[in-house]
């Protein structure tokens, strides 16, 4: 004979049946489950649900210091990853913005607000109603743009790090009508020593230590820059007339390497690119100076990082997550069902690769879901979280 039990409460163990209650929703949610006479769980689509919720991701972490701030993602400008926890600055279901430990899986939403209605109007300062672009983990800070400023956030508290008021005559002349606007940041990167703050047109030097700009450099390029990587002395970007450049930090040269190209990403000396042409989207491989290309892929989303000589990409014609060994040539499916444009993302100081999306049940195409997926890097270990619901329904 079956029987029903209810779940009360946020407890840990209430909390994996109940598919990741939150504390930004009332504590007097219920939820029901169904048993059989030995009070075995008989709902095939719950344990699945219990199982993913228990399982830890054991993250290897090496090397993270204070001055890392390496990330890899690609994607998404509001997802980054420190030595202790992916942090994720989209809404995921009915959690909104999360942060995931990195071994337990523990899920935590950001909002700690008990009964959070998210209705700006009620909680005007409830995380979930703000925007933080290219928000990036450097040591036990997180620093993201916001207009002409570079924010830190440490311990809940934010300060203005550094304050731009640098601009070229491309943002005069594009942003007439609203000319504060021309001292906006539209990217940042990090690394050891620096840090690059991009507006639409120029890339800005900062020491690491000093916060001082060290280099201003104006790059050739007739509209806004996209996708910039940093990488040995030099900045690879697009721009949104598809067209692929290289700037030499030292001098400032920039040189254009090719057109139709909407990502470029380069690794161990090689710059692997996405060749948007007429709809296809195409991986090649190339030399640093664009050149000797080699077809990889004829159906590779832009989104895309690489890690241990491992190509993770998404499907442009299905959204599915698939490894691409460099070194065997050998394509693996990783996780199926999500949409075309997942984010993805990794770090040289962790051994797992992230997949943030839409889930869409195989089965029954209008249930939709946020999924979180991961794997190490030599693709095993698969782990996934899906969230239901809307933390504005």
């Amino acid at each position: 004979m079956k029987k029903l039990r209810r779940i009360l409460g946020l407890s840990v163990a209430a909390a994996l049946a109940a598919s990741m209650l939150t504390a930004c929703q009332s504590s007097e949610r219920e939820t029901y489950f169904e048993e059989n006479s030995a009070g075995e769980i008989v709902d095939s689509a719950l344990l699945e649900k219990i199982e993913q919720e228990s399982q830890p991701l054991n993250t290897k972490v090496e090397n993270y210091s204070c001055h890392s701030g390496k990330n890899q993602v690609i994607g998404s400008t509001n997802i980054t990853v420190d030595d202790k926890f992916l942090y994720v600055y989209d809404v995921m279901g009915d959690q909104g913005y999360v942060k995931v430990d990195l071994q337990s899986g523990e899920v935590i939403p950001l909002c700690d607000v008990a009964g959070c209605t998210h209705d700006p109007n009620i909680f005007p300062d409830c995380i979930n109603d703000r925007w933080f672009p290219d928000i990036t983990a450097v040591g036990d800070e997180l620093w993201y743009d916001y207009e002409n400023k570079l924010v830190a956030i440490k311990d809940g508290k934010e300060e203005v790090i550094y304050e731009n008021k640098y601009c070229t005559e491309y943002e005069k002349a594009t942003y007439k009508e609203s000319p504060n606007d021309k001292y906006s940041l539209s990217f940042i990167a990090a690394d050891d020593d620096h840090m690059y703050l991009f507006g639409p047109t120029y890339v800005l030097q900062l020491d690491r230590n000093t916060m001082q700009v060290s280099k201003t450099i104006d790059l050739t390029t007739e509209a806004h820059l996209w996708t910039p990587f940093v990488y040995k002395g030099s900045i690879y970007f697009c721009n949104e007339l598809n067209e692929a450049f290289r700037t030499d930090i030292e001098s400032g040269e920039t040189k254009k390497l090719g057109d139709h190209i909407n990502s470029v990403y380069v690794y161990n000396d090689t710059i692997y690119y996405t060749d948007w042409n007429g709809g296809a989207v195409i991986l090649y491989k190339a030399d640093l100076d664009l050149q000797n290309s080699e077809k990889l892929l004829d159906d590779c989303y832009m989104n895309f990082v690489i890690k241990d000589n491992k190509l993770f990409y998404s499907k442009k014609s299905s959204g599915e997550v698939m490894c691409y060994d460099l070194d065997t040539g050998e394509n693996k499916l990783i996780y199926k069902d999500m949409e075309s444009g997942v984010s993805i993302i990794t770090a040289d100081y962790i051994d797992r690769v992230f997949f943030i999306g839409d889930y869409v049940d195989p089965d029954d195409t209008s249930k939709q879901y946020d999924v979180i997926a991961s794997v190490r890097t030599d693709g095993s270990d698969l782990w996934v979280k899906k969230f239901e619901g809307s933390i504005y329904d």
